[in-house]
């Protein structure tokens, strides 16, 4: 059944028909490491049958290859179907082949690497070496290497050194908005960057509004303790339900009282699944919904499922992506009562 299940996602990724949640499902299988013969065989297959077909000039194909390339150490993996003004022109199967490939560079790098002549090798490790900076862009749901997890808002960005992060300290940078859950670790203080000002904690949960559009930096506390400030000075310690707001060019500053439902109402809109299991899930999908959802029996409730749905995505999208993780299905009673039925997880 996993295997059908894989099988199905990675087609529908090469078609580009992929949710980011089922997308996301199918990185995480790719990273066990279960189905690299498929991938192989698949991308071989594709090649094959287009070995004589010649549908790009040299430097349009250089150019695919050097975009392929550079997503080799991106945080999330972006389809060439991403420029499709710019290669509107590139056969399907092509695209096809790229899509399989940059899966494949950035997640399982063994198998390509043994495969690509030594020149395109060297290029890659020569990026690899220039930079140790992680980006991520747009709103998503990131996992950092101490356990941590942002969610970016829209039109936001998180970079970080992958090299020093969580070595004496975790610092990220944020141009945006974004919502941080922290990891306690009393040794590592957790820092954010936003221009001159910066946020310091050991773990808690925040919100930080940075646009560049406006002229204020928002920090807003929903739990523990968060010290603002910049290089010469702390503007101040604040605790949940508190905000300090700091002006971008003269760096005064205000603490105020404020509902921390406000700050974060942008992240109201999303539902986000975040390794738990399936009994919250139903509940976190229930209040969103408001609908009433049963589990059939027990055993699913021990389902575990990480998933993300940041594009206000109707219940039924949310639902066969929640049956397809967990291998169940779902369907209305006569009081409209939505029932998942399944063998479950021992």
């Amino acid at each position: 059944m996993q295997q059908k299940v894989f099988e199905e996602l990675f087609e529908n990724y090469l078609q580009n028909n992929l949710s980011e949640a089922e997308q996301q499902k199918l990185m995480e299988i790719i990273q066990s490491g279960t189905h690299d013969d498929f991938i192989k065989e698949k991308i071989q297959s594709l090649m094959k049958e287009n070995q004589n077909i010649e549908i790009l000039d040299k430097q349009k194909s250089d150019d695919i290859l050097s975009f392929i390339l550079s997503q080799s150490s991106a945080p999330k993996v972006i389809s060439i179907h991403d420029n499709k003004r710019s290669y509107r022109k590139i056969g399907r199967t092509l695209v096809a082949i790229a899509a399989a490939i940059t899966i494949l560079f950035a997640l399982r790098t063994v198998f390509v690497a043994e495969n690509v002549p030594n020149v395109i090798k060297t290029k890659e490790e020569n990026v690899e070496k220039e930079s140790s900076i992680l980006a991520f862009n747009g709103k998503q749901l990131i996992r950092l290497p101490d356990g941590s997890t942002i969610i970016l808002n829209d039109k936001s960005s998180i970079t970080y050194d992958q090299n020093d992060f969580d070595k004496q300290t975790r610092e990220v940078t944020l141009s945006g908005e974004a919502y941080f859950d922290i990891k306690r670790n009393e040794k590592k203080p957790f820092i954010v960057h936003t221009g001159k000002v910066s946020t310091k904690v050991l773990g808690t949960a925040f919100n930080i509004n940075a646009y560049d559009t406006s002229d204020n930096i928002e920090v807003t506390v929903e739990r523990g303790k968060v010290q603002v400030g910049d290089v010469k000075k702390t503007y101040g310690i604040i605790t949940p339900n508190q905000q300090i707001k700091v002006n971008k060019n003269t760096l005064d500053f205000e603490q105020n009282n404020i509902k921390i439902e406000t700050a974060i109402a942008w992240k109201s809109n999303y539902l986000i699944l975040d390794d738990i299991n399936m009994e919250e899930a139903v509940a976190l999908i229930s209040q969103k919904y408001k609908v009433s959802i049963v589990l059939e029996n027990e055993n699913i409730k021990k389902c575990r499922i990480t998933a993300s749905f940041l594009n206000e995505e109707d219940l039924d999208h949310v639902l066969k992506v929640v049956c397809s993780v967990i291998e169940t299905t779902y369907h209305y009673n006569q009081n409209n009562t939505i029932v998942l039925e399944g063998k479950g997880c021992e």
